[in-house]
């Protein structure tokens, strides 16, 4: 037979006791993430490496890119990677593989657009790329014999649009921190607000359910608009 739930407050030394659980639980989970990230750019930059060396440029950029997605601040391994791409962009144009070039540049971009959060890790990268991207392109379109005389600034204008484009890091991240909270505060419903019998303990279920509610509609909200 259920025993009953013990209906007391929780004391102020149980609830920091609580908080402290979850954050080193969330500081573990980070350490580890981390940990893997720092591992597999290593890993990857070190192949990119090799490929280059040995001139496979293709698997040198592909091996690239992975490495600089596998981005942890203050880690120096990515932006080594970012260096790779670059160098395969270098090697394929002296090999008149001019295509090739274009496609490590872009996959230098993509890297960096893959690894914003509530700033962009190394956009002092984006204007020297996003020019010679632009440039390209437009040398491509001359090629084809579809030229317009603004191509090059139109297709520099595009690339440069890109945090317009993009959510709000900011409203991103409270609308992640809104979901936890209702995730929380269902679980605090669940545990607090309810008898074994499933009968309500008033009034914590009334204050744990409507936590739920307003913290469910503000992540639906911030979603929205981020």
């Amino acid at each position: 037979m259920l025993e009953p739930r013990d209906e007391r407050p929780w004391r102020p030394g149980r609830i920091a006791k609580a908080l402290g659980s979850v954050a080193l639980l969330l500081v573990a989970l980070f350490a580890v993430a981390a940990g893997r990230a720092a591992v597999s750019c290593r890993r990857d930059r070190e192949a990119a490496a090799g490929f280059l060396a040995s001139g496979d440029l293709a698997s040198s950029m592909l091996a690239a890119r992975h490495a600089a997605e596998w981005y942890v601040p203050l880690d120096s391994c990515s932006e080594s990677a970012l260096a790779l791409l670059d160098a395969v962009a270098a090697k394929a144009d002296a090999t008149g593989q001019g295509e090739l070039a274009l496609v490590a540049l872009r996959s230098e971009r993509t890297s960096i657009m893959l690894t914003r959060w509530l700033v962009t890790p190394h956009a002092d990268r984006l204007p020297r790329l996003h020019a010679e991207i632009a440039a390209r392109m437009a040398a491509e379109r001359r090629v084809s014999g579809k030229a317009q005389p603004d191509d090059q600034s139109r297709y520099l204008a595009q690339l440069d649009g890109y945090p317009s484009r993009g959510p709000n890091p900011w409203l991103a991240l409270a609308g992640s921190l809104g979901f936890v909270g209702w995730l929380v505060a269902v679980a605090g419903f669940a545990w607090f607000g309810l008898r074994a019998d499933g009968s309500f303990v008033w009034p914590r279920a009334l204050r744990w359910g409507g936590a739920a509610l307003v913290l469910f509609c503000l992540w639906l909200t911030l979603v929205r608009y981020a």
